[in-house]
């Protein structure tokens, strides 16, 4: 019995040593980045693959970015084709590297912020810290089409820090990175959370903030900020049109948008008008309700424009193999949902830290497994390209083939292949332009393809992944079907 009870005191002491929650509730930072690292590491591994709609903006190395952003309507955003062709010249390594580097310091900004607050204790910090940097949500930040949307994420959260700074300079600065941040539609509205912060820290007397003029004229600009990207800026500089065609607000996914945000913050309004009534509302309430108004503040921009139509499209993004793209949408959701959880946590009083643990545990599985996903997929992508390469001869005469992906399972996020990825692989093996789609009625009277390429795999992802190869077998016949 007694070697029983030592053998538990050293696991439970080897537990809490690496547990990145220390027993003080400080975050210990070396830990929480090794198990980024470890739970990430797949993204650096992909190194120079290219996903979705990368195949359209990359293929063709810094030009090829130069002449997407010339055609765009959407991506017009200041410096960014400038910008973006830099970071590809050296290959598309470099940007993965930087979306790699760019979540750990949003998290450790986003730490220093809520330290700011002065409203958290050090574990509340250190759990809400650790969650946003290993919540399974947003695994679409391997593709390089999507750099903007993280490094906007960057530019809010330092933003957000330096209002709360003690010098009224900083404070004032603020307003530069986060009004570029907002070059990303969704974080005009999510703006609210920030301003509700300071508006409450203004009105408290013990703070160093109250009724601070700085202050005051900060909330004022990023009230107007929003409206100034949305209607002024497209007016005066027409270039601008960061917000129409994908982007476009839709009347009736704006009511279901409001609505539905509605519902999540009738929890914080009930908690308040409680309050006002002077009754006792535990503190794990009000960060449920609190939890579950940010969450309706990173949502409501998707939902206005027609994403996250459904309650199962906020789930399936948690999913390795079961979300396609979508997760592209739930760039601010961690925020909400990490208050969400710690306040969960905080319902089970002793038991917190196990809890937490175990969403931890649950996030780093989940991350490698979407992340080991998009390896086999990079791997599929460069057997292709060599395999056909390999039959350039067979493809001479070809200007249109078919596509049979009988290989579905390499594919990451359980998603398609698409038509134009398929199409610049085939070109960048061949160097002809050659153009690729899946069997359909309009493509076969169209483009008249000549040529079947049947793409098949015997081995299974696990083995594949310790082999470190596929073997993907390529097949190119002639199709006569559209002849």
């Amino acid at each position: 019995m007694g070697t029983r009870r030592k053998l538990y005191a050293i696991i439970k002491t080897s537990i809490s040593r690496l547990s990145p929650v220390s027993l003080t509730g400080t975050v210990r930072w070396p830990q929480a980045l090794l198990i980024y690292v470890v739970s990430h590491g797949f993204l650096l591994a992909s190194w120079n693959a290219l996903y979705w709609d990368d195949w359209m903006v990359y293929a063709n190395g810094s030009k090829g970015v130069e002449d997407f952003f010339a055609s765009c309507d959407r991506c017009t955003v200041p410096f960014r084709p400038m910008t973006e062709s830099f970071l590809m010249a050296p290959g598309p390594w470099l940007m993965r590297v930087l979306t790699f580097l760019f979540f750990p310091l949003i998290s450790f900004v986003f730490f220093q912020f809520l330290r700011r607050t002065d409203w958290l204790n050090n574990q509340e910090i250190g759990a809400l810290t650790l969650l946003l940097l290993l919540l399974p949500m947003y695994g679409a930040r391997i593709a390089h089409i999507d750099f903007h949307y993280s490094l906007s994420l960057l530019l809010f959260v330092l933003g957000a820090w330096m209002t709360l700074s003690p010098q009224a300079t900083v404070r004032i600065s603020a307003i530069v990175p986060i009004f570029w941040s907002m070059f990303t539609a969704s974080l005009q509205v999510f703006v609210v959370v920030l301003i509700a912060v300071l508006c409450v820290k203004l009105a408290r007397p013990s703070d160093h903030l109250h009724h601070d003029r700085m202050t005051i004229v900060v909330v004022a600009f990023l009230s107007l900020a929003p409206i100034i990207h949305r209607f002024l800026l497209p007016r005066v500089l027409p270039d601008l049109q960061v917000t129409d065609g994908y982007n476009s607000i839709q009347p009736a996914f704006l009511v279901r948008a409001v609505l539905f945000s509605a519902l999540l913050m009738c929890p914080l309004l009930h908690l308040l008008n409680l309050r006002r009534l002077r009754r006792t509302v535990s503190r794990e309430s009000y960060q449920l309700g609190i939890g579950l108004a940010v969450l309706a503040a990173g949502t409501f921009p998707y939902l206005a424009v027609g994403h996250f139509a459904n309650f199962s499209d906020w789930i399936l993004p948690l999913l390795p193999d079961q979300s396609d793209w979508n997760s592209r949408h739930q760039l601010l959701q961690p925020f909400g949902l990490a208050l969400i959880l710690v306040a969960i946590a905080h319902a089970f009083r002793t038991k917190m830290k196990p809890f937490l643990l175990l969403v931890v545990f649950t996030a780093v599985a989940l991350n490698t497994a979407t992340y080991s996903g998009y390896y086999l997929d990079a791997m599929k992508q460069r057997e292709f390209i060599a395999a056909v390469k390999a039959q350039e001869a067979h493809l001479r005469d070809a200007s249109a083939v078919v596509v049979d992906d009988q290989a579905l399972r390499f594919n990451a996020r359980g998603r398609g292949i698409r038509p134009y990825e398929w199409t610049a692989m085939l070109n960048r093996a061949t160097n002809r332009a050659i153009q690729a789609d899946l069997l359909s009625v309009a493509y076969c009277s169209l483009s008249r393809p000549t040529m079947l390429i049947t793409v098949t795999a015997d081995q299974g992802r696990l083995r594949s992944l310790i082999r470190n190869r596929i073997d993907l077998e390529v097949e190119v016949n002639t199709l006569s079907m559209c002849s």
